[in-house]
C-alpha cells in the first residue's frame, strides 16, 4: 500500500514539477534546475581561469545551508496542494566545502560538492524550503559569489517514514536553474627596469639582479611563475621558482617582466652588485596609476591588483681632476715671467 501511495505521490510531484519522464529529472539536472533523488548538487567555477601558466591558489570555498525562515506559516504550492515549511536541519550536514590547489588547471576548475537529504528527519509531507549560500571569505584577489539560491526538497511519504522525493534549485524563487557559485580570481604584473646615467655610465654594463618570490598559504614552495626578460634584440622566457632566488642581469633599457603575477604574494628584487664601481644605485616604484616612490632594494612588498614597475637606476658622474691645473699654476707663471725677460733683453740688445 504504501509503495502504491509513494509512486501515486512521486507522480502528481513529477507533474506539478512539469516533469514528463520521472528518469530524466536527475540527467537532466543541468538543464531542469529538478533532482530526482535526495542529494543537491553545488557546481563551483572558476569563471576566467583560462590560461594554464596562471598560477591558482591554494583556496577553500564554503557553502552553507539553512533553513528559510522567511516562509510564512500555511502557504502552500499552487501545482501541488503542499505546505511550504522551513526546512529541517537535523540529520543534514549544514556546511560543504571545494578546495583548489597550485597543481589545478583550467581543465579542473569546476569542481562539486553536495548536500545530502536522505537522512533528515522530516516531520510530514511537504515542501521544505532552503537556503544555500558561499560564505563571503576574504582571501586576497579573490572575488566570492554572493548569490542566494533557494532549495525546495519536496519531501512524500516512503516505506519508512518521510523521505525527499525531489529537490528544486532557483534564484529569487524564480526559473528553475542547477546551483552555481562562479568565481574569479586577479593577477597583476611586475616590471623590473634598468636605467644607467651619468657621463661615465657604462650602457653595455651588465648589472645583476636577485628576484624572491616567498612561499604562503595560498602559493607553495616550488610552483613556477613564468618570467620574460627583454633587451632591445630580443626576450627571453623564464620561470621564477617561488621559495628560490632567481639571478638574471639587466643592462640599460632592459627590463624583466612577470605579467601573470599572483595577487598576495610577496616579492623582494635587489640588486646585488649595487653601489659598486663608483656608482650610486637607487630604486623608485609606481603602483598602477599612482606617482613614483621611492623602494628599498631587498624590501618586501605584496602585490595587490595594481600592477607594479620598479625602476633602478645606476648613477656614475666623473669630474676633472681640479688638483692637476692647481700644481702645475705656479710653474705655468714662472715660464710666462721667463719668456718675458727674454723678449725684454733681446729688444735692448737690439736698441
Amino acid at each position: 500500500m504504501k509503495k502504491n501511495k509513494l509512486l501515486l505521490a512521486s507522480t502528481i510531484l513529477a507533474t506539478a514539477l512539469g516533469m514528463n519522464n520521472l528518469a530524466s529529472a536527475e540527467v537532466n539536472y543541468v538543464k531542469s534546475g529538478v533532482i530526482d533523488g535526495a542529494k543537491l548538487e553545488i557546481h563551483k567555477t572558476i569563471k576566467n581561469y583560462d590560461d594554464d601558466k596562471v598560477l591558482m591558489p591554494n583556496v577553500i570555498f564554503k557553502f552553507n545551508i539553512k533553513p528559510d525562515d522567511s516562509v510564512v506559516a500555511g502557504k502552500k504550492e499552487e501545482k501541488s496542494g503542499l505546505d511550504i515549511k522551513p526546512g529541517i536541519v537535523d540529520g543534514l550536514e549544514t556546511s560543504k566545502e571545494v578546495s583548489y590547489t597550485n597543481s589545478d588547471k583550467p581543465n579542473s576548475k569546476d569542481k562539486y560538492t553536495y548536500f545530502d537529504f536522505s537522512q533528515v528527519k522530516f516531520t510530514n509531507v511537504g515542501i521544505y524550503r532552503y537556503i544555500v549560500e558561499e560564505v563571503q571569505d576574504t582571501v586576497s584577489g579573490i572575488h566570492y559569489d554572493s548569490q542566494k539560491w533557494y532549495i525546495d526538497v519536496y519531501v512524500v511519504e516512503g516505506d519508512n517514514g518521510f523521505v525527499p522525493k525531489y529537490i528544486v534549485s532557483s534564484k529569487a524563487l524564480e526559473t528553475k536553474e542547477p546551483v552555481l557559485f562562479s568565481n574569479s580570481f586577479d593577477t597583476t604584473s611586475l616590471v623590473v627596469k634598468k636605467e644607467v646615467t651619468g657621463n661615465t655610465g657604462d650602457k653595455t654594463k651588465n648589472f645583476k639582479f636577485q628576484l624572491l618570490l616567498k612561499e604562503n598559504a595560498y602559493f607553495s614552495a616550488g610552483q613556477k611563475v613564468s618570467v620574460t626578460i627583454t633587451s632591445e634584440k630580443a626576450s627571453e622566457v623564464t620561470t621564477a621558482t617561488i621559495g628560490q632566488p632567481l639571478i638574471f642581469e639587466l643592462k640599460h633599457n632592459e627590463q624583466l617582466k612577470l605579467d601573470k603575477l599572483p595577487v598576495g604574494i610577496t616579492y623582494q628584487i635587489d640588486e646585488t652588485s649595487k653601489n659598486s664601481d663608483s656608482y650610486t644605485t637607487t630604486a623608485t616604484i609606481q603602483e598602477g596609476e599612482q606617482s613614483q616612490n621611492s623602494y628599498v632594494l631587498n624590501s618586501d612588498k605584496e602585490t595587490d591588483k595594481s600592477p607594479d614597475i620598479i625602476t633602478v637606476t645606476n648613477k656614475r658622474d666623473t669630474q676633472v681632476p681640479t688638483g692637476v691645473v692647481g700644481t702645475l699654476a705656479p710653474f705655468a707663471v714662472l715660464s710666462i715671467v721667463a719668456i718675458g725677460g727674454v723678449i725684454y733683453i733681446t729688444k735692448r740688445k737690439k736698441a
